[in-house]
């Protein structure tokens, strides 16, 4: 039962982090570290508080460490080519530090590929305006990727709650 709550709450920070994600990514083309700090904290606190009763390994405190930890590694390459900034990496450690590995592979991969898409529409829409339409030119076009990223989180979780990907209701 208090698993249970403490999914529900974690759901919704992940969801009110992510909103907020969207947000200060699209309008200021910034990922706040104030955000993004305090939701690793709280949800390395759930999975401790969820590890309690003897599931330290399924959904505990390790899947959230793990979440943490793989959000970085999958991260890092990206940020050391350039593809990324920190920002980014650190909501996708603080996603799997919320939510664990599962929801954060699932999240990144929706995220990657909505990111692609927002990028294809960007490339094109700059291509159209300006007269200088070099590849390199196109390419210094800013694209919000943690927009990306949240949208895939979104879907992620949406699947997840309608039982489509593993760990519904688990």
């Amino acid at each position: 039962m208090i698993t249970n709550n403490l999914r529900t709450i974690e759901d919704i920070v992940l969801v009110l982090f992510v909103v907020a994600i969207i947000y200060t990514d699209w309008r200021f083309h910034r990922i706040p570290n104030a955000l993004t700090f305090p939701v690793m904290a709280i949800g390395l606190l759930c999975g401790a508080l969820e590890a309690i009763p003897g599931g330290v390994f399924e959904r505990g405190l390790a899947d959230h460490v793990a979440g943490l930890v793989i959000g970085f590694a999958v991260a890092y390459p990206f940020y050391a080519a350039g593809g990324l900034k920190a920002g980014d990496g650190k909501y996708l450690m603080a996603v799997g530090s919320l939510r664990g590995v599962g929801l954060l592979l699932y999240g990144a991969v929706y995220g990657a590929l909505l990111g692609g898409l927002i990028a294809l529409g960007f490339l094109a829409v700059r291509r159209m305006r300006t007269a200088d339409a070099s590849l390199g030119t196109v390419m210094k076009t800013w694209i919000p990727y943690g927009v990306a990223l949240g949208l895939g989180t979104l879907v992620a979780l949406g699947m997840e709650l309608a039982g489509r990907i593993p760990g519904a209701g688990a």
